[in-house]
């Protein structure tokens, strides 16, 4: 169904109505929580628009627009395309779409909303229910992630594709690194890695690990859907990541901020998302963990 403009009742607020924390360029190379970063997790695409911070919009809703129709948000701030791949294997045991479809999809994208920070390719995430629900293997989700970006970098040159590191296990991980390394791709040389299967596990502690790893090995690492505490024990070791946990923690608790006048919770409320995002922040920056002797600039 096609996407038109936001009507009045879901209106992006007024910034008087949304704490900020600002920032300079300088503040951000001295201030190791700033030089992460952190792109907010949407399903409003309209949001683009109007957020003063950047975002992270899965694939799957930005399609749903109209090329050049009414509504088709231009971003005013850095973004990121999301493939939504746990959700579509989770969902459909495989992808819906082929490269082609969506090599022109995110073409047409950048040309109508405006060019991405980095979009990730149709990758096959190894959790165990996903990897049960396709019925192959993690070393199949791995090689059919690996000649996703493969076809995707070649075939459409000019979008920011980012390669994907799946797995589940650290041996897991390191077999896929070894992959790209055959296949001719230098991870190390990347503007950024996406490091795949980490919001879900019980445990944040393998994460550390693995992002350790690959960090040492000068890789640019971006985390899909960091959960807090991860990021709070092992920011240090990426250069991004991004989170849609807000809507979810709005949602199961029934949150609704004073002042709000939408219906129901706060699970699509921006001054919400904000508020919390800036929340993140401050936990990155209060931990003992991260260092600006550890961070990239």
């Amino acid at each position: 169904m096609p996407v038109h403009a936001p009507t009045a009742r879901g209106r992006w607020p007024s910034l008087h109505d949304i704490t900020i924390t600002p920032w300079t360029q300088s503040q951000r190379l001295r201030d190791p929580a700033r030089r992460l970063m952190f792109f907010l997790g949407t399903h409003r695409p309209w949001w683009l628009a109007h957020s003063p911070v950047p975002l992270c919009v899965s694939a799957h809703t930005l399609s749903a627009y109209v090329p050049g129709g009414p509504g088709m948000p231009i971003a005013g701030i850095p973004y990121a395309i999301d493939s939504g791949a746990y959700t579509e294997i989770r969902d459909h045991g495989t992808w819906r779409w082929n490269e082609d479809t969506y090599g022109g999809m995110v073409y047409r994208l950048m040309s109508d909303c405006g060019y991405p920070e980095f979009v990730a390719p149709l990758d096959y995430p190894c959790e165990p229910d996903v990897v049960a629900r396709s019925g192959a293997t993690v070393l199949e989700h791995q090689e059919w992630t690996l000649e996703s970006y493969l076809y995707l970098a070649r075939e459409f040159p000019h979008a920011p594709w980012m390669p994907v590191l799946q797995g589940w296990t650290p041996q897991d991980y390191e077999r896929h690194d070894a992959m790209y390394r055959k296949a001719g791709v230098d991870l190390a040389a990347q503007r950024q890695v996406g490091l795949g299967s980490v919001c879900r596990r019980g445990s944040v502690k393998p994460v550390g690990v693995i992002a350790a790893h690959f960090a040492r090995r000068g890789y640019r690492l971006h985390g899909f859907g960091l959960k807090t505490s991860a990021l709070r024990l092992y920011a240090q070791h990426f250069v991004s990541a991004d989170s849609l946990a807000w809507s979810q923690q709005a949602r199961v608790t029934d949150l609704r901020l004073p002042g709000c006048r939408h219906a129901g919770p706060c699970n699509n409320c921006p001054r919400w998302a904000i508020r919390w995002r800036e929340d993140v922040i401050a936990a990155i920056r209060a931990s003992e963990n991260y260092t600006p002797a550890l961070v990239r600039a």
